[in-house]
Parts: structure tokens; sequence; C-alpha cells
């Protein structure tokens, strides 16, 4: 897919620079133990599995993104489970779908991490709404704070049992493109076919994360 998602690399590039200049912890965050920040990591392993990545320094950005990626992937009705998304899909022109998965071919959620080491998306039924991976459209935008970045699946555990101390996660399932080497090799695996975008949005334009 070229066009909008093929400008990946330069439309990070200033990314982990400003995030590092914002917090004077961020500079331990965003390094892993390669020479790469983290959230250049998992872009690279990310979209070298075949996932879609843009980066959103501003409100404009995602709304403007996210016309984008529904005129790229032929979609404009999408499920989504969570409200908190809602106001950006009004303000792209796009239709909602807020209860039944069957109503689109594509949906929208939040994360819990992205982990840099398998370039993987941890979601669970909170984000899903208790609906199985299984149940979900193969079109998928998920949206999350650069903060979210994290290095390995330990880490992501520690977000997720720092977050939802009070309404633990039942099912915890995770993300990744249909050209990634574990989900080709497998003989069934739900992120076969399954088209993933992944939006990192600068943590001030989303606050409703904790």
């Amino acid at each position: 897919m070229a066009g909008l998602f093929g400008k990946i690399f330069s439309i990070l590039s200033g990314a982990p620079e400003h995030s590092v200049e914002e917090s004077n912890n961020s500079s331990k965050h965003f390094m892993s133990s390669g020479e790469d920040p983290v959230d250049l990591s998992f872009v690279k392993r990310f979209t070298d599995g075949g996932g879609y990545f843009v980066y959103c320094g501003s409100k404009k950005e995602i709304i403007n993104t996210l016309k984008g990626a529904a005129s790229e992937c032929g979609e404009s009705h999408f499920f989504l489970p969570e409200m908190l998304l809602t106001t950006w899909f009004e303000e792209s022109g796009l239709t909602i779908a807020k209860n039944n998965p069957l109503d689109a071919n594509a949906m929208a959620s939040t994360c819990h991490a992205a982990i840099a080491q398998t370039g993987g998306i941890m979601i669970s039924d909170i984000q899903t709404s208790g609906l199985k991976f299984a149940q979900l459209p193969s079109i998928h935008l998920v949206f999350a704070k650069v903060s979210q970045v994290v290095n390995s699946l330990s880490d992501g555990m520690a977000a997720i049992n720092k977050s939802h101390r009070n309404q633990r996660p039942r099912a915890i399932i995770t993300l990744k493109g249909k050209m990634d080497e574990s989900v080709m090799q497998a003989k069934v695996d739900p992120n076969k076919g399954r088209q993933l975008y992944f939006f990192l949005i600068e943590d001030h334009l989303f606050p409703e994360i904790k």
C-alpha cells in the first residue's frame, strides 16, 4: 500500500526527539536494549510484519490521517466499542457503529501497549467490549499514546497491572501484521488476513488513556 502510509519513517523522524524533550524520564523509556529508540524499534518490527503506521502530532493530523486511512482501506463505516474515539471519527465524516461489529467491516480501538521487541500490540476485552478476537472486523485501526510504546511483553503487563488494578482484563490478545513471521508460520492465527493500522499520538492529545 502506497500513499499516506508509505511515508512511515519520514513521519516518525521527529517523534522520538520531541518526546524526549517533554519528559526528563523519557530518555530511559525511549531507549531499548539496542541502538534504536523503543518507538522506532516497534515501528520497524510492526511494519516489517505488514502493519501500517503513522505518527500524529496534532488533532488536525489525526483527522486527516483518519480520512486517508478510510480512503485507502475502502471503508467509511467503523465499529467503535470505545466511546472515547467517537469525536475523532465524527469530525472525519466517518459513520460509526457502536454496538454490533457485524454492522461494519472495519473497527478502531485503543490498546494497552505496543511492544518493541515483537512488533505486537496488546489489547484485551476492555477495548473490545468483551468480544472474542475472531469476532472482530478484519480491518483494525489502533490508537496509542507515545508513552504506551514499551520494550518488552513484561513491560506491557506491568502497564496493564498499573492502569487496571480495579478492572482486570479477562482475555489479553496480541495484534500483529499479517506478514509477521509468527503469523505466517502458524497453521491457525486470527491475525491472518488482518489489515492493521497503528496511530501513534502525542500523550497530550489523548489524556483519556491513563
